[in-house]
C-alpha cells in the first residue's frame, strides 16, 4: 500500500508547528518593563505598597533607551501589583508560585556618580521585594547576598557603573504561595546620598520552561518526521 507522501508531509508539519506554538505559549509566560510607550510612562510602577497614581517617576532617554529614574527614600522605593488574572504580571507570578526554581528575574541599572559629585554616600544596595495578597512578603536583602552593591569610594569616583542583574527567585529563597489572587513585586533602594539616582531598564520577570519538558517536545516532533519517513519508504 501506498501512502501520500504530501498528506503525511504536511500532517508533520502542522503537528511541528502547534508542538512549537506550544513551546512560545510556555515560554511567554514573562512581564518586561522598558518604559518604551508612546508617550513613554513608568508602565504601573508607583509609591510602595500602593498603585500607579501614588506616583508618577521620571521616565529619562539615556544611550537611546527609556529608563526609570528611582532615588533613595523608604527602602521600598517602588512596585507594580496587580489582582487582574489577565495582567501579564498576574499570570507570570501565579506560574512563578509553582516554579521558583526556573523563574528569572532581571533588570538593566545605570548609575552615574558623575550627574552630582560628592552626592552619592558612603553607600548603596539594591534589592527586589515580592508580597502577595494573603500578607505573605519576602526580599532579597540582605539574604543571600545584595542584588548590587556600591561602596563609598565607587559612589565617589564620578564612575559610571552599568549592568545587568540576573537570579532566579529559588538561589534568593523566595518561595511564592500558591493560590494567591494578588501579586506585588518592587525594588528595594538603601544608601545615604542625598542625590543617589539609579536609573532602571528592561525589568523582567520570566517562567522558563523546564528544559526536560523541551526535550519531550523536540523528541515528539522528530518521532513524528521519522514516522513520516518511514512510511515514505515503504
Amino acid at each position: 500500500m501506498k501512502c501520500n507522501w504530501a498528506v503525511l508531509k504536511n500532517c508533520a508539519l502542522i503537528t511541528a508547528a502547534t508542538l512549537g506554538f506550544g513551546m512560545s505559549q510556555a515560554s511567554a509566560q514573562m512581564v518586561t518593563y522598558n518604559f518604551e510607550g508612546t508617550p513613554p510612562g513608568d508602565q504601573g510602577w508607583g509609591a510602595k505598597f500602593s498603585n500607579d497614581a501614588s506616583a508618577n517617576f521620571p521616565i529619562v532617554n539615556i544611550g537611546g533607551s527609556n529608563r526609570m529614574e528611582l532615588m533613595l527614600g523608604g527602602f521600598q522605593v517602588a512596585d507594580v501589583s496587580t489582582g487582574n488574572p489577565s495582567d501579564p504580571l498576574y499570570q507570570t507570578m501565579l506560574a512563578a508560585s509553582t516554579n521558583e526554581a526556573n523563574t528569572v528575574v532581571s533588570y538593566d541599572y545605570y548609575i552615574d556618580t558623575a550627574l552630582s559629585p560628592g552626592n552619592y554616600g558612603n553607600f548603596l544596595q539594591v534589592g527586589t521585594y515580592y508580597n502577595e495578597g494573603s500578607g505573605a512578603y519576602a526580599q532579597d536583602f540582605p539574604g543571600t547576598g545584595k542584588e548590587l552593591e556600591l561602596n563609598g569610594t565607587q559612589l565617589a569616583s564620578g564612575s559610571l557603573f552599568t549592568g545587568t542583574v540576573s537570579f532566579t527567585l529559588a538561589s534568593k529563597g523566595i518561595d511564592i504561595p500558591t493560590g494567591e489572587t494578588f501579586y506585588r513585586f518592587g525594588l528595594i533602594m538603601n544608601g545615604d546620598g542625598a542625590q543617589t539616582k539609579v536609573y532602571f531598564d528592561n525589568i523582567k520577570i520570566q517562567v522558563v520552561p523546564e528544559p526536560a519538558s523541551l526535550a519531550l517536545v523536540g523528541m515528539s516532533v522528530f518521532g513524528i518526521a521519522g514516522g513520516v519517513i518511514r512510511r515514505r519508504r515503504s
